[in-house]
């Protein structure tokens, strides 16, 4: 593909231009004219409007009156998105099995530049994504505690607590293996375990989360999540082995298929 025009020099510069459009627009909840387009990514007008009418006619971008809009191509492909994909293909089968034994809500999430996204959930699993909650919640949950003590640098305190008190919390988890159990102290009727999910690729750290509408903490609670984030484990390095084989096996010369 050497002399392919979408890799060379200029392929590459019409690929920046174009990417630098879109993330103009989508800045521009209220539409962005020629002129603004113009300034936010210092192209010639010319240049703004031969690109904008390009994507207008892919679809990418719609052109309402004088002002451009992000096109629902951009929406379709961005539903295709995955935060962690080859965790979700490792993380389905286990935490279906942890919902059933535990008749809970399971989610599975990363850190993907500081923010928890949703990779897998069994039974309303959106409520760790925090969509609706207050963040004093959100970023209190045991699911949230372990993905941000599962940082590199997990020095750094999440939204809403002070340096003394993360710094107290990371060590409990640190200290219990990376597992974080809440026994009804956020939300009454509401029991929570999670456990990180090592050897994450592409996110900042992830882990499993168990949320149990019980009045009594079931007490094998944290082992059965501490397993299924070890079943994730072994099957990403399952994942990872298949990967490398394949491309092991490929011919030679074919390693950019």
């Amino acid at each position: 593909m050497a002399g392919s025009p979408l890799v060379d020099g200029a392929g590459r510069g019409v690929l920046d231009a174009g990417f630098q459009i879109l993330e103009a627009i989508s800045a521009a909840p209220e539409g962005c004219g020629l002129s603004q387009l113009s300034r936010s990514t210092g192209l010639a007008k010319a240049t703004a409007y031969r690109l904008a009418e390009q994507l207008v006619a892919l679809g990418a971008v719609q052109r309402v009156e004088q002002r451009y809009f992000v096109g629902a191509r951009m929406a379709e492909l961005g539903r295709q998105w995955q935060a962690a994909p080859m965790l979700r293909r490792a993380a389905q089968r286990p935490a279906r099995v942890l919902a059933a034994l535990t008749k809970s809500t399971v989610a599975v999430c990363v850190l993907d530049a500081g923010e928890m996204r949703l990779v897998t959930g069994i039974k309303g699993a959106e409520f760790y994504l925090g969509t609706t909650a207050d963040p004093d919640v959100t970023y209190r949950t045991a699911l949230a505690q372990v993905l941000f003590a599962g940082r590199a640098d997990n020095t750094v305190p999440p939204p809403t607590y002070s340096a003394a008190e993360w710094q107290r919390v990371s060590a409990g988890i640190a200290d219990a293996g990376m597992i974080s159990v809440d026994h009804h102290e956020l939300i009454a009727g509401i029991c929570c375990a999670a456990a990180a999910i090592r050897q994450p690729v592409g996110c900042d750290a992830a882990a499993i989360g168990c949320m149990s509408l019980s009045q009594q903490f079931p007490p094998n609670l944290p082992g059965l999540v501490a397993r299924a984030a070890r079943e994730i484990e072994k099957n990403l390095r399952g994942s990872v082995r298949s990967v490398d084989r394949v491309i092991s096996e490929r011919p030679e010369g074919n390693q950019d298929e």
